[in-house]
């Protein structure tokens, strides 16, 4: 797993680092403390997970999430936080964010967080849990996916892009290039009209997609 740390904060970033470094299976942490070197990482990086704060010098976390699509980036994003206030929390997850912890959160319970997106969920306060795997698709969802000149491959991409798959993961399960599940993950935001992962599996789930 590669992980990329964005915070202002040198020493919530060492201890964070440290903490997710004793996960088994993290490959490597990559770390910056503003908005624009996270923009210029997360467009030449390929991450499986973001943890970014929302007050940032330069470019703060919200306009680093909306500033994401702009640059194709398709990492999923957790912010990590002092501020609990609602409406930050409301665009955080209008603007893309899948996760929204405070920094009082422990350690566990940011890795819980981890997995919980990594397996398609999003974790915001009060909301429940929401992008759950589906299981086979119906007439109704194959209907639709004719409609929209969908093909049986992207099809398969988005149910992986919804049980959380990175698309690392998502190439190798389905023998295909990076380049090639980039395209289809971009054709599957077209489709669906949405701006980034989040808001793609919010709308496949209203869709009764899989």
């Amino acid at each position: 797993m590669k992980i990329l740390l964005i915070d202002d904060h040198q020493m919530f970033l060492d201890g964070l680092t440290a903490m997710l470094f004793s996960i088994p299976g993290v490959q490597s942490i990559d770390s910056a403390n503003d908005g624009k070197t996270a923009l210029s990482m997360l467009q030449t990086g390929d991450y499986d997970v973001a943890l970014i704060d929302l007050r940032l010098p330069v470019v703060d976390g919200l306009n680093v999430l909306q500033s994401m699509h702009q640059i194709g980036s398709l990492t999923p994003v957790i912010m990590v936080t002092a501020s609990q206030d609602p409406q930050d929390i409301q665009q955080a997850e209008q603007y893309g964010a899948m996760g929204y912890l405070a920094k009082s959160a422990s350690g566990r319970e940011i890795l819980t967080a981890i997995h919980r997106v990594l397996a398609g969920e999003l974790v915001f306060p009060d909301h429940g849990l929401f992008g759950q795997r589906g299981a086979q698709s119906s007439p109704s969802q194959q209907h639709w996916a004719k409609q929209h000149n969908l093909t049986r491959r992207q099809v398969q991409v988005l149910r992986l892009v919804k049980q959380g798959l990175p698309n690392q993961e998502i190439a190798q399960q389905l023998f295909l290039s990076l380049a090639t599940v980039k395209s289809h993950i971009s054709t599957l935001f077209r489709v669906l009209d949405a701006k980034n992962r989040a808001e793609a599996i919010r709308k496949a789930q209203q869709f009764g997609l899989d």
